[in-house]
Order: structure tokens, then sequence, then C-alpha cells
């Protein structure tokens, strides 16, 4: 669906950034047309950075890479995007860019193969001085935190960073995922073989991607918690392991202060048609039993801010997918709270497309206090676009 046809609250800008009027610069191998997850960070005044996935036909795949644009002037102007973060034989995802202070930049990354990808992740940190210029890493994360898909974080009032991870369990009884072809020796636990599912030689890739997504679905429980650091990101330690969800299924959590210091994580579930919520009245240490939420959501990940005098931002697509596989994600909307999320006292929808099934995906960005707006990416699954609304929006 072009973008003209969707409609815009007239409060907000938006603006397309990637592929832009040129189009994709790799239109004539027709394989990475394929666009995924903006990241929007002021460094300093005045500069800002931009990542998101791109490469291949899809996600997960050997082909997925990060790519950076900059700008100098707040984003009125951007620099032509340059591949920023790229492994030869695995996929990459760069999930969060946490900005602890002025023009220093922590991205973390994943790695993972083709089809089973958050079931067998690489986590890493490379860090930045210079506002994102020049970086040091990837590194492994310090503590042995190896295998979590790594969201937003904050700096709590104490000083803590706290940082929400999620990561895949196996609990099933196919320890080995799929391969293609016969394996060079039988999968064996205890002297005896177990399951595995073995497709044709000559799989294509969409084959061998459906059955290891399928494999992880029936083998693996997904959970969340945090990664804190108490020295400034030298050292981690991982806390927490929060279940739940009717499908035992949780994901890309989001995570904000509350006026009185206690933080409340906002999670993604599947096919649930809610949000879910967990609370942690120790900074992070432990977290609550997750609760489902009266927030609809249909399996998608959400964004949440706040501003300096206490208001709570959440940007979201409020549809309930009513346990359908794949939602559309649309309206993408803008929730306030003054009162701590006890309500939403205003509901704003943003973008709407005229086709239901639309994918409106994952913003992210940040709180412009001097401008009084907020600033955020989101994509549409091939482009990326940017967006200022008026913190006051009604």
């Amino acid at each position: 669906m072009a973008e003209t046809a969707r409609t815009f609250h007239p409060a907000i800008t938006n603006k397309e950034i990637w592929p832009g009027p040129d189009g994709y610069p790799w239109a004539d191998t027709g394989i990475r047309t394929w666009t995924r997850e903006g990241v929007l960070r002021r460094v300093a005044p005045g500069r800002l950075i931009c990542t998101w996935t791109t490469g291949g036909f899809t996600e997960p795949t050997t082909g997925n890479f990060t790519m950076i644009t900059r700008s100098e002037n707040d984003g009125e102007t951007w620099s032509k995007p340059e591949v920023l973060f790229q492994h030869p034989t695995r996929g990459l995802f760069t999930t969060e860019l946490f900005i602890p202070n002025e023009n220093e930049v922590h991205a973390f990354l994943q790695t993972y193969p083709h089809g089973s990808w958050m079931c067998h992740l690489h986590s890493y940190r490379a860090v930045s001085l210079d506002g994102g210029t020049t970086w040091n890493g990837p590194h492994s994360i310090p503590g042995g935190i190896e295998n979590v898909w790594v969201n937003q974080g904050i700096v709590h009032s104490s000083g803590r960073w706290i940082i929400p991870v999620s990561w895949a369990e196996l609990i099933g009884d196919e320890w080995a995922e799929p391969s293609v072809g016969r394996p060079p020796a039988e999968c064996i636990v205890a002297g005896q073989p177990v399951k595995q599912v073995q497709l044709p030689y000559g799989a294509d890739s969409m084959l061998s991607q459906k059955a290891g997504n399928a494999w992880a679905d029936r083998n693996h429980r997904y959970v969340c918690g945090s990664i804190l650091s108490d020295d400034g990101g030298n050292t981690f330690r991982l806390r927490g392991t929060i279940r739940g969800g009717k499908h035992g299924w949780l994901i890309e959590p989001k995570v904000v202060e509350l006026s009185d210091g206690r933080i409340v994580m906002l999670i993604r579930s599947q096919r649930d048609g809610w949000l879910w919520r967990s609370d942690s009245e120790d900074g992070g240490e432990t977290w609550s039993e997750a609760v489902q939420t009266d927030i609809p959501n249909p399996s998608a990940k959400v964004k949440l801010l706040k501003s300096q005098d206490g208001r709570i931002f959440l940007i979201h697509n409020p549809v309930n997918s009513d346990g359908a596989i794949m939602a559309g994600r649309n309206p993408l909307s803008l929730w306030v709270s003054d009162d701590d999320m006890e309500t939403w006292k205003v509901r704003a929808d943003l973008v709407k497309d005229p086709n239901p099934k639309a994918s409106l995906n994952y913003p992210d960005g940040y709180v412009d206090e001097e401008r009084g707006e907020l600033h955020f990416a989101w994509e549409d699954g091939r482009s990326v676009f940017l967006v200022r609304a008026p913190m006051g929006i009604g």
C-alpha cells in the first residue's frame, strides 16, 4: 500500500529516510528490499543517529545486517546510509542504542543462524564515545550474558542501568534443530536417538526457515528479565525470569520508572491479544509474576517513554489480535498517562492505513524536552519513517 494512501494526525510530521527517493541501492538483486526496526537516538544537541536492519528476504536469515544514518541538524537532513554491523556467516540485528551520556552509545546486537535465531543467539555490545562515528567492539557483554535479545534500557534515578531482555529456554524433547539433508550422525540422548526434523537436500531458504521457526515454537519457552549495571557498563548481571502468556511466549519487554522509583515492564506476547506486565520494587533485581493487562496488542513491540514532568507515553498498535498469528498492526497510536499508568487520558491515532492488516511497525525514539516533542522511527517492512509528535497532543 502506497504511503500516500495513509492518513496522519494533523499535529505530527512524518518523513521517510530509508530508502528515500532513489529507491533501494540493491534493487537489481531483488533480495534486499526488506527492512525492520528503526532505532532513533539523540546523541548530543542537534546530533541524531538512526539504525535499522535490512538484507535478505525476511527475518531471520543470514543476510540480515544493520545500517546507520546520521544527522547533524536535528533530523532536517541525513547522511547517506551505510552498513554499521554485518556478520559474514550469521544474521545480525541491532536492537538497542543505549545513551547514558552525551555522545556515549552502547549498541547491543545479536547474531543468529538461519531459521532458529532467538534459540541460538550470540549477544554483543559495541561502544562509541563520539556519537556513533567510531566503535570499539563488538565484544561480549561483560558478565557471561551471551544469549539475550536486548531492548531499550533506562538510567534509573539511582544511577543504575536497567536494560530489559528476553531469551528462549529449550523445554521440549527435540534437542536438535532441523537439518537440511541427513545429518552426519544421529541425535543421541542417554544412548537413545531422539527426534530431529530432516528436510530434503536442496531445501530452499523459505522451507528451512519455516521448519526452524516451527521447531523453535514447539520446543521453547520465551521469558524476560533485565541486565543491570551499577558501574557504568563495566559489568552486568542478569536478573529475573518472567514467564507467562497464554502460549508461554513473552518477548521484547520495555521498561519505565514510575514516580516512586518502581519499574514497570510491558511485554509482548503471542496470540493473546494483550500486553503483559511485571513490576520491580528493587531496581530490577526481582520482578513480580507477569499479569495480562487491558492494553490491546497484536503481538507487536511497543515503545515506552517518560518526560521530565512524569508523563508516560506509550506508542503502540492498540489492536486486539483475537488469537490471530498475524493480525494487522494498524493504527499506530500514542497513549499518554499522567498518573503512573493508572489511566491513559490521551489516546490518539498517529498513522492509519486503509488496509486493516497493514503493518505500521515497531516505533522507537526519544523525548525532546526542548521542543516539547516525541521523536520516533517506525517502519512498514520496507521503509523507515521519522515522526515528530507534540507531547501535548490531544
